[in-house]
């Protein structure tokens, strides 16, 4: 059975989470995902998957009901990328990414061996720049 590149996936995420926060920031206020995703030209159920892992993550508050949907749970200078990434697992899926081209033998797992340590200091190298810019750092980036 053939499994499918979750890293790519991780990084779109990433990247449409990052969007859903600026439009949050943007508005202050408790937003639906469908409004969100309408907003981005985006697949609503996708969104709310994303949405979900950064509730769980704390980094958005969900109201149920009418008036309902996502806001932000702490304000957007204080909500780091580094945050996000790490909610969304991005490292992580690189890193299986990887390691699952490697072959099931000798060869194979010396190449983990040999790549692991240099992922490591990749994801490192990624979480240090994220940690340097927050969601409001976006909002300004992007002109809003």
């Amino acid at each position: 059975m053939t499994k499918r590149n979750i890293g790519s996936l991780q990084y779109k995420s990433f990247g449409l989470a990052l969007q859903a926060l600026v439009l949050l920031a943007k508005d202050g206020g408790t937003c639906p995902s469908c409004e969100i995703a309408k907003m981005m030209s985006s697949e609503p159920t996708l969104l709310r998957r994303i949405l979900a892992k950064l509730a769980k993550a704390s980094i958005l508050v969900t109201r149920e009901g009418r008036d309902g949907g996502y806001t932000l749970n702490k304000a957007p200078d204080q909500l780091t990328l580094d945050e996000v990434y790490r909610a969304l697992e991005v490292g992580e899926a690189r890193h299986e990414a990887v390691s699952g081209t490697m072959c099931v033998n000798d060869f194979g797992t010396q190449m983990k061996k040999a790549f692991c340590g240099i992922l490591e200091e990749v994801d490192r190298s990624v979480t240090d720049v994220l940690k340097n810019y927050t969601v409001a750092d976006v909002v300004r980036k992007a002109g809003y």
